[in-house]
């Protein structure tokens, strides 16, 4: 019998969604899902999977609708599960599940991996879904290496993993055979030695990499006059110039705000000149930062400023 309280009860805890076999369990019966299928008192979202909550459904009520319908070892995957962690550079609404390999998954309008490899899984907002490591591992030979690297950073800044977490995974799931194996590890080893912060920075170094202008210093220490230490994003000190993003989190505060124009003044009390680009700047206009970026850099540069104040950093860091 269908009990409202009960059905609402399992639902409630994944996303208004109930499997057939669980109402069954409910001892709701056959003649009953029917019924309240066909007079759309339940919407069924793929064959076996209903939605019961009387509030419009969410992508994520979607996804978790997908991994309930490819069976009970699906996983929310690939750019999914980097949509659902929260990486950088990866968007979109596609739902991706890996199942075992025998497994023969029935969700429609959903891209299914299937794997005879072991596949590690965690739970996200009740979601089944494969963890930061192994979701980075899964989409490193489906985006471009660049993408990979946002998501990288992304996923050590927001605490999601570590370098030897990313390490253990590949060591584990990765290898021979494994697509993406190569590109993950080298991504790895950039995140880990890049003095780079940002996924702004990132953007930021790829475009003066490509630019026709004198390799920068990246975080070089700098020696200021009230006796702090600024450390500039991109610098070339024979030129005495600086180069810097501004990231989305930049400022956050009015005393941030203060203390960032602080250091910039004095920077150029000692003789830099400074080019500062915002985020949005690096991310929407990047020929246009590049022009400027050469025009910057290789304009000629007074003489007579001396660099006394500037640490080199060893390379060790």
């Amino acid at each position: 019998m269908w009990v409202e309280g009960r059905v609402r009860g399992v639902a409630g805890s994944q996303h208004g969604l109930i499997l057939r076999s669980e109402l069954i369990d409910l001892g709701v019966t056959d003649r009953e899902i029917s019924w309240r299928s066909s007079k759309s008192r339940v919407e069924i979202v793929h064959p076996g999977v209903y939605y019961v909550d009387s509030i419009g459904a969410t992508w994520k009520t979607n996804v978790l609708a997908a991994v309930m319908a490819a069976g009970p070892d699906a996983l929310a995957s690939h750019r999914c599960a980097a949509v659902l962690w929260g990486l950088d550079a990866i968007y979109g609404r596609m739902i991706e599940v890996t199942v075992p390999y025998l497994e023969s998954p029935e969700p429609t309008g959903v891209i299914v991996h299937r794997t005879r490899r072991p596949n590690p899984g965690s739970v996200l907002d009740a979601i089944p879904i494969t963890p930061p490591e192994k979701t980075l591992l899964d989409i490193a030979p489906i985006v471009p290496r660049r993408t990979l690297e946002k998501a990288t950073r992304s996923a050590i800044h927001m605490s999601l993993t570590t370098d030897e977490k990313l390490d253990l995974t590949v060591r584990m799931y990765g290898g021979r055979g494994v697509a993406g194996t190569r590109a993950l590890r080298y991504v790895i080893r950039v995140v880990a030695e890049d003095r780079s912060g940002s996924v702004a920075e990132i953007d930021l170094r790829h475009i003066v990499a490509d630019a026709p202008v004198p390799t920068p210093v990246q975080q070089i220490r700098i020696r200021l006059p009230d006796g702090s230490n600024a450390y500039p994003d991109f610098a070339w000190p024979d030129r005495m110039r600086i180069v810097e993003v501004d990231g989305f989190d930049s400022h956050g505060t009015p005393e941030q705000l203060q203390n960032d124009l602080r250091r910039q003044n004095q920077l150029m009390e000692l003789g830099w000149e400074i080019r500062r680009f915002t985020a949005t700047e690096v991310r929407d206009d990047p020929a246009r930062v590049l022009a400027e970026v050469i025009r910057f850099v290789n304009r000629p540069f007074r003489e007579g400023w001396h660099t006394l104040n500037v640490d080199r950093p060893s390379q060790n860091g």
